[in-house]
């Protein structure tokens, strides 16, 4: 894959993920606002509009990458059915005693999200994109910690099961206020039978 020097190409950010429904973006806000509430030190916590659960990160590619991972998520929606998650808990990355992230975690659909990402992932390689260095770990981001923090109780976020039903290739615009995320893409998984 070409190195970002050219001044004639365009990049664009990109990324991978599975979107959700409103009323679970409400109830989420309300829990991540009780975990800010009990927290002293800094973080930077996600909007609300852009929770999401991150299928594959890409990052900065050539604009002419794009309608090749359309045409990849085309195809790996043939394979997957529309299945369900389980959001419950509340962490850290590296671990909740020092955390760096805070998340909301993924109990069932594990298997379903590691094959979509699995399919992506083989498939972005053969275009050329560097493979992905960190484990998948799917989960909901809350903030990202500036520095060390404490939490002044212990927080767990409620079973919620949502239907996934398809996949979205977004456009992240960095910007002074924060992160735009700009849907570009969406194909719809098979209709569980």
């Amino acid at each position: 894959m070409a190195k970002k020097s050219s001044k004639d190409i365009n990049y664009k950010r990109l990324f991978i993920a599975v979107d959700f429904p409103e009323e679970i973006k409400e109830k989420i806000f309300v829990f991540q606002k009780n975990v800010k509430n009990s927290i002293i030190g800094n973080v930077k916590w996600v909007e609300k509009e852009n929770f999401h659960l991150t299928l594959r990160f890409i990052g900065e590619v050539p604009e002419r990458y794009v309608d090749e991972i359309k045409e990849i998520l085309d195809e790996v929606s043939q394979y997957v059915e529309s299945f369900p998650i389980t959001l419950e808990g509340f962490g850290g990355f590296p671990s909740l005693s020092s955390p760096r992230v805070l998340w909301i975690g993924i109990k069932d659909g594990l298997n379903d999200l590691e094959k979509i990402f699995d399919l992506i992932e083989r498939r972005l390689v053969k275009k050329g994109i560097p493979k992905e260095k960190k484990p998948f770990s799917p989960h909901l981001t809350l903030g990202r910690v500036k520095e060390n923090i404490k939490i002044l109780q212990d927080f767990d976020f409620k079973k919620e099961e949502i239907l996934i039903e398809e996949i979205i290739l977004f456009e992240s615009i960095l910007t002074p206020q924060g992160p735009i995320y700009k849907p570009i893409y969406k194909v719809s998984l098979k209709k569980h039978t």
